[in-house]
């Protein structure tokens, strides 16, 4: 084979994977080492990780770095973990080594790819998006949720939510599969573990009291009757009701349905209703601050 037809040959193996060829496949184009080298010193051939190479200018397309990785680590391979949230869309920002789960056998990690190794994987938990094999976004979460805080994850599920991904069914059947596993525990408090969601709840109403005491607003009444329901905050001269909404308690169409509701009765009564999330409390205070000050603002005619 000429040098152009190894070339083309090559060019028609990188089309399909995102600009992407691995050394084997250079190989069986009839590339040896020294005509790889001289590729890649000639800028023809661009390394991405070991033995994988971009064609082309080196530009790589969007998820070509972590298909890059699973070609890196061959079979049994899926992206997971953080870089499989950032797959789904629930970050918007790619972690800086691709995390990979390689499943039943060994397998470094190298640079630029981290490599959990796993004994099996269940089939629902395993999907095919965007041409790679990748952990479904309920198992995303719950291997993010080894490392990360409870508020990460429930900011993860919130997104998640939002977005689709999965549904709250979805994500208890990942959690009771891996019961008692690393990880496992957070998700069960996102999902509404009854001693985690008074912790939950009550560090976020503490974050939010502090924040309005410290600006010295006046202070609201909690968890007061008005009608038939106790709203989180409310000014009662002042017309205000202020609901920190959470996936545990308003995530899926019955909570949606629910809060619709309480807006209603709400408004009826004369009052202006805020729902910044708790995550938005501990997270983004200045934020739900301006929204409250704006808002006693309208209130008071000023």
């Amino acid at each position: 084979m000429t040098g152009d037809r190894r070339d083309k040959a090559v060019a028609k193996i990188a089309a399909r994977q995102k600009t992407l060829v691995t050394t084997a496949q250079l190989a069986q184009c009839g590339l040896g080492k020294d005509a790889v080298a001289y590729r890649v010193h000639s800028n023809r051939l661009h390394p991405v990780f070991h033995g994988v190479y971009s064609v082309g200018c080196g530009e790589l397309p969007p998820l070509a770095r972590e298909l890059a990785a699973l070609l890196a680590c061959g079979k049994g391979s899926l992206i997971s973990h953080h870089s499989a949230a950032f797959v789904w869309g629930l970050r918007t920002a790619p972690p800086t080594e691709v995390e990979v789960s390689v499943v039943g056998r060994c397998c470094a990690s190298r640079k630029g790819i981290r490599v959990h190794r796993i004994q099996k994987i269940h089939r629902h938990e395993l999907s095919r998006h965007e041409g790679l094999w990748v952990s479904s976004p309920a198992r995303a979460i719950l291997e993010v949720a080894v490392t990360a805080s409870v508020d990460e994850v429930a900011d993860l599920v919130n997104e998640g939510q939002g977005l689709r991904r999965f549904t709250p069914g979805e994500l208890e059947a990942v959690q009771r599969r891996h019961r008692g596993r690393r990880g496992a525990r957070k998700l069960a408090e996102v999902l509404g573990d009854e001693d985690a969601m008074t912790v939950t709840r009550s560090k976020a109403e503490k974050a939010f009291l502090k924040l309005i005491r410290d600006a010295r607003l006046p202070v609201p009444e909690t968890n007061e009757r008005l009608g038939r329901y106790k709203p989180d905050f409310m000014w009662r001269e002042q017309r205000l009701i202020v609901e920190l909404d959470s996936y545990q308690f308003h995530g899926g169409p019955d909570g949606f349905q629910n809060d619709r509701e309480k807006d209603l009765v709400y408004r009826d009564a004369g009052f202006d209703v805020l729902r910044p999330t708790r995550n938005h409390v501990i997270h983004e205070p200045a934020r739900v601050l301006v929204s409250v000050v704006r808002a006693l603002e309208r209130a008071s005619g000023g």
